[in-house]
């Protein structure tokens, strides 16, 4: 698990800077102070942490390891071409990287110099078994709407073998004029009027679990606006309702198959899809709709912390794999 953590470190840590500062590659100095926080914002001594800085001849890091002190703090230096990374890990906790960013030069080293950097390392809770798939699949039809089966990681009858309409996607528009230039718009509804999904913030951007640990109770929204479009008036910039394409975390909790008496819940089943819901129009027929989710089968159990060996899907395709919990 720790070394596929750390392939991880240059997506989560990659800290090139300006497009002048890239180019030079030259081989400066460069300092840098990590301050490790506990989830209730209290400095994290004895953690170990690794700071690794990219050697411009080998284009390997050499890492600079230790502990943080009682303040929390742990400070590293090395010759770079301005690439770092770097990671902090303790037994019983998720690993977690740290924010930085090269500024420019000054004399003999990267700028800023000595920065402190602040990451919070949060504790494994209880995680426990969740259905958990990558999904890339193409809608079956557009302009009627299109129930989608989590546990069935199938469409609804007749275009699959689900049952439950979890999500219902309908696309109602879709056209492409060839490459670069199309446009496809529809919308995310549920079947129960209790149903639907709100927006999940990060507890923190540079944890490997980045999610409150139980979905919310209350504050879910009935429908969601899906859109991907990109036409040459608009020059480079394409007008999407998902962020995942720009890198930017985003996630959703949802709540499904909820069973209301008396205006109350009694019953109602809880998830989470990490990086938007992306809606890609192609030359043919529909479109293919992609996201990620995870779904706790026990009805009214809130909590979405997922434990990565325990996919109740079983051992899936590589591709249709998520990694983080």
């Amino acid at each position: 698990m720790k070394i596929k953590l750390l392939v991880c470190l240059t997506a989560l840590l990659a800290v090139a800077a300006t497009n002048e500062v890239v180019k030079q590659f030259e081989p400066l100095k460069a300092k840098l102070t990590v301050k490790v926080l506990d989830e209730s914002g209290q400095p994290f001594p004895n953690v170990d942490v690794q700071i690794g800085f990219e050697d411009p001849t080998t284009r390997r890091n050499v890492y600079v390891k230790g502990k943080t002190d009682t303040d929390g703090l742990f400070s590293g230096e090395g010759v770079c071409d301005g690439i770092m990374a770097g990671g902090i890990q303790k037994d019983g906790y998720y690993w977690s990287g740290f924010p930085f960013k090269i500024t420019g030069t000054e004399d003999n080293h990267w700028l800023p110099w000595n920065p402190t950097c602040v990451t919070v390392l949060r504790p494994i809770g209880k995680p426990i078994a969740l259905y958990a798939r990558k999904v890339r699949t193409d809608i079956p039809i557009l302009g009627k709407p299109c129930g989608y089966d989590l546990e069935a990681a199938d469409w609804v009858t007749p275009y699959g073998k689900g049952l439950k309409k979890d999500l219902v996607f309908t696309i109602q528009t879709k056209e492409v004029k060839g490459a670069g230039v199309f446009d496809a718009q529809g919308e995310l509804t549920f079947a129960d009027s209790f149903d639907g999904l709100q927006d999940a913030n990060p507890v923190t951007m540079y944890s490997v679990f980045k999610w409150e640990r139980l979905a919310p109770e209350i504050g879910y929204n009935s429908k969601l606006k899906l859109q991907n479009t990109w036409w040459e008036n608009l020059g480079q910039k394409p007008i999407r309702s998902f962020k995942n394409m720009d890198k930017e975390w985003e996630g959703y909790f949802f709540r499904v198959r909820t069973v209301e008496q008396d205006g109350k819940i009694v019953s109602a089943h809880y998830g989470k899809i990490r990086g938007g819901i992306e809606i890609e129009p192609r030359e043919t027929p529909t479109c293919t709709i992609a996201f990620t989710y995870y779904f706790n089968p026990t009805p009214n159990d809130r909590n979405l912390e997922w434990d990565t060996t325990k996919n109740v899907f079983g051992n899936l395709p590589f591709l249709e794999t998520p990694r983080d919990p």
